[in-house]
């Protein structure tokens, strides 16, 4: 029986200072070296993943924005992906948060693989700070007087940080749409919350189902910390939370291991794995 072991990325496998441990580093590898299947599911991109996992050997493909793409971390290429092909995730959701003169991030993938990400106007100095990293990491992010689908791009991800007061009504709403999935969670390193908005084909647990598909694995052992780690737990054959995890997950967890800042799911593997 094959195990595929599947993390997230932020307040579980990274520490509060956004990083992989030296020492999670060093036994995760250890373990994969001995034929352990370990990757991780996030709402991160492709660009910011692969740079916080790059000491890590990891070959099994990653479920990148909350599984709008499969990932392969080592070649830099996506396995698969899911696309809004009927336009639902930018129109309907779109004029929610135009009516409530919100200016979310909307990511274009294009067929030459590569992301545009486009906004109307900066409301918060985090929307600011987003920005950077977005160029940082994708090259083209642009200010547009108003969202524009081009014919050669699909709209694969809307993204919004704000207050929860705020972006709960846009949640609200866009739950009743068909077709599309929110996840709708507090930021790990801010007082902000997020929304996030993109196709009902995709979630970490359907991604984390493609990957166990793709690597012939028989079980999944799933990690997590925070709201958006519900679906994936609800598919898992183990679960287990964090220490820090948000009381909703640990209440479901099989198990509460250590936390994300004393390498939880590090010392968890290296007891738990059998090679």
């Amino acid at each position: 029986m094959k195990t595929l072991y599947i993390s997230d990325m932020d307040g579980t496998l990274l520490n509060d200072g956004g990083k992989v441990s030296r020492r999670s580093v060093e036994i995760i590898n250890e373990l994969i070296k001995n034929g352990m299947l370990f990757t991780v599911a996030t709402a991160r991109s492709a660009m910011s993943a692969a740079e916080l996992l790059k000491d890590i050997d990891i070959s099994v493909p990653a479920v990148l924005m909350n599984g709008v793409f499969l990932f392969d971390l080592k070649n830099k290429k996506a396995v698969a992906y899911h696309v809004d092909t009927e336009g639902r995730l930018f129109s309907d959701n779109g004029n929610l948060f135009v009516r409530r003169n919100k200016s979310p991030f909307v990511f274009f993938y294009g067929y030459d693989g590569k992301f545009t990400i486009e906004y109307t106007d900066f409301k918060l100095p985090i929307h600011r700070d987003f920005t950077k990293k977005g160029r940082k990491f994708f090259g083209e992010v642009k200010k547009s007087p108003k969202y524009e689908i081009l014919d050669d791009m699909h709209p694969v991800f809307i993204s919004l940080s704000d207050g929860y007061d705020e972006l709960k009504p846009i949640y609200d709403a866009a739950q009743k749409i068909n077709g599309v999935t929110c996840s709708f969670y507090a930021d790990t390193y801010t007082p902000y919350w997020f929304l996030e908005i993109y196709s009902s084909k995709a979630s970490k647990a359907n991604g984390a189902q493609e990957v166990m598909a793709l690597v012939g694995a028989d079980k999944i052992a799933a990690f997590g910390d925070n709201r958006n780690d519900i679906l994936l737990f609800s598919l898992a054959d183990r679960k287990y939370a964090v220490k820090n995890a948000v009381p909703e997950l640990r209440q479901i967890a099989d198990e509460v291991i250590g936390e994300n800042n004393n390498d939880g799911v590090a010392e968890f593997l290296k007891k738990d794995f059998k090679a």
